[in-house]
């Protein structure tokens, strides 16, 4: 607020004040109280009422605690049109017990219409106290007051409803006070019903509009999208632009978006897509760039994604960050570090998403030092309180083998998430380290009310594989289904009869994959026959064997953990036979290979290959370590 000196009456000032506002200039509103406030002119109802609604719409809740005060200063808070517009202006600051303070301040009898809505849209936009919105509603009615449009379209549009009769009691409470007319309540309506996938609900509103805006054609175009339904997508584009609606750029993203949600999508919808999109002239805008990239990316067309890409003269750190993320995800880290080092030649500057992305590509190539050098950066540029940043580093550090560096940083943490936890869970099993695994476990839903997902019950159950945990392993397989609801995945299932396996419990292994779906077995049977192998049960490991063959004929490690187990069992013309018959498949054996960084030099090692310098000295080593891990009990 600033300085002024003019002599007017109270009247002339709130006509001033009351114009700017009316007008949208709502900082001068509050330059021009100052003015009347230092020349010793008071206010009144008059004056705070559109005070408020300016700093409602800046937003400023500093400006706005300072009109509150100067209300009750004045004796005019208890005024209905002044706790009207402070609640609405604490609302829109999103301040919730203030808002809530005032409401409970103004008389049940002299609470209008507006003072419920405003109350009810401040808990709507939190989902935490989302239930609190319903229960208001269920006041106002139970009071004989009638909602407004501007009741349900809060409810509706922030994502509280988590139920679908919820969401569709609301639809009919709508119907049955006329209200369903309402254009922006409509949208809100199917915005709800976009939510759960009921493209019929959307059609059923949409259709039943008699006028829509560019939000309702926007929806039952995500809607299609997301089904999948690309004739019905376009088709409902080119009845927009016959009822002369413009083809504006939202729409063609709410389109992408649903593609790229649909599981059904193919090569064919993105590249129909990128055509219209071409057409219509807005193959230049970033976010439809950033989506066409991820497009093509989820139908495994890389080299269509890299072209969007590099087609951009102009790239955003969007862009940069997005294709670096695509080249992640196919397991393509090298190419996602050339891009990172191309993206710092540019005037472009990494923030905390590009960082943690790239982190996972340094991490992919256990890059230790290049690691190190990325942290700097991060502590330089004060980005080290992230969670997102965080949480990669400590991945990071556990990949690279950096377990100390990784627990340094998430003793650091002071808002530890489930990621956080888990990302340091996931490090302490990698490096076999179960009894600080399931301690941190025990640490995160005990101490700290952190519910478990399924992805820290993978890394819990990969600690207690590693460490020969058995019982506790049974325990918390057993716990994750009885006490936190979560049913075992794939990755469960693995690491159960690995568990199991590493036990010599193989029987029971056996019986922990019947009971998982015959068209996702074929990812647990290699563990297995590996136990078999280990255990000599080679009678098992036959049956295994050709559940192995029957599941992946054209794995070639399959093959190789066959031949291995004939080998060791002393049957070499079988072991010969599984080689022929690899040979005769044309099933190409993978050559395994590792790097290290060593003082930042990069040092690659290939199966069977002696040609590296220090050979011989690794070899002995390793004959030294092999001996030692024997004699203390361990299961090679």
């Amino acid at each position: 607020m600033a300085n002024g000196d003019y002599k007017r009456p109270i009247f002339l000032w709130n006509l001033i004040i009351r114009k700017s506002t009316g007008n949208g200039t709502y900082s001068e509103s509050l330059r021009i109280y100052s003015s009347m406030f230092q020349s010793g002119v008071h206010g009144t109802n008059y004056t705070f009422t559109p005070l408020l609604k300016a700093c409602s719409n800046l937003p400023s809740l500093k400006d706005g605690t300072i009109i509150h005060s100067h209300a009750i200063l004045t004796g005019f808070q208890a005024d209905v049109f002044v706790q009207t517009a402070l609640l609405d202006m604490y609302s829109k600051c999103a301040d919730l017990s203030s808002s809530r303070q005032v409401f409970d301040e103004i008389p049940l009898e002299t609470r209008t219409l507006i003072s419920w809505n405003s109350m009810i849209s401040v808990y709507s936009s939190d989902l935490r106290f989302s239930v609190v919105s319903f229960e208001l509603l269920n006041q106002m009615l139970s009071l004989g007051l009638r909602p407004s449009t501007g009741t349900f379209v809060p409810l509706l549009s922030s994502g509280s409803i988590f139920l679908f009769g919820q969401g569709l009691s609301l639809h009919c409470c709508t119907i049955k006070l006329g209200l369903q007319y309402d254009i922006p309540l409509s949208n809100a309506i199917m915005n709800m019903y976009l939510h759960f996938g009921r493209i019929d609900r959307i059609e059923s509103v949409f259709f039943a509009m008699d006028e829509k805006s560019i939000v309702s054609w926007k929806t039952i175009i995500e809607g299609y999208a997301r089904a999948g339904n690309i004739s019905k997508s376009f088709s409902i584009i080119n009845e927009m632009r016959r009822k002369s609606f413009g083809l504006e750029s939202v729409v063609l993203v709410s389109l992408m978006s649903g593609y790229v949600s649909a599981n059904n999508f193919s090569l064919r919808i993105a590249s129909s897509s990128h055509s219209l999109i071409f057409r219509s002239g807005f193959h230049s805008e970033e976010s439809i760039n950033n989506l066409l990239i991820k497009m093509y990316a989820k139908c495994g067309d890389i080299l269509s994604a890299r072209k969007v890409f590099d087609a951009v003269c102009e790239k955003t750190l969007l862009l940069w960050t997005s294709i670096i993320g695509v080249h992640n995800h196919v397991g393509s880290p090298e190419e996602a570090l050339h891009l990172f080092k191309k993206m710092l030649l540019t005037n472009v500057r990494p923030n905390e998403v590009t960082l943690a992305t790239v982190l996972l590509a340094v991490a992919e190539m256990g890059l230790l030092k290049m690691g190190e050098e990325i942290e700097n950066y991060i502590l330089l540029n004060g980005l080290e309180s992230d969670l997102r940043v965080q949480t990669s580093l400590i991945n990071m550090f556990c990949k690279c083998g950096s377990i100390e560096k990784a627990k340094d940083i998430f003793e650091r943490v002071s808002n530890k998430d489930i990621l956080v936890y888990s990302s340091m869970i996931n490090g302490y099993a990698i490096h076999g380290f179960g009894e600080e695994a399931l301690g941190l476990f025990h640490k995160m839903h005990v101490e700290d009310g952190i519910k478990p997902d399924a992805a820290v019950y993978t890394s819990v159950l990969l600690a207690c594989s590693h460490s020969n945990f058995t019982e506790a392993g049974l325990k918390y397989f057993e716990s994750m289904r009885t006490d936190f609801g979560v049913e075992p995945t794939i990755e469960h299932y693995m690491c159960l009869v690995d568990l199991l396996g590493r036990a010599g419990k193989l029987e029971l292994a056996m019986k922990a994959i019947e009971e998982i779906p015959v068209e996702v077995q074929a990812r647990v049977w290699a563990p297995l026959l590996s136990a078999c192998r280990t255990y000599l049960n080679f009678e098992l490991g036959e049956v295994v064997s050709k559940k192995l063959l029957e599941f992946e004929p054209e794995s070639s490690g399959c093959y190789v953990l066959m031949a291995n187990m004939y080998t060791y069992a002393g049957k070499w013309r079988k072991a010969e036979s599984i080689r022929r018959l690899m040979d005769d498949k044309g099933v190409m054996k993978e050559t395994g290979w590792s790097k290290l960084e060593i003082n930042g030099c990069y040092h690659v090692f290939i199966a069977g290959d002696r040609s590296h310098f220090y050979s011989a000295d690794i070899y002995e080593k390793l004959e030294k370590l092999n001996v030692t891990l024997r004699e203390a009990g361990h299961v090679l």
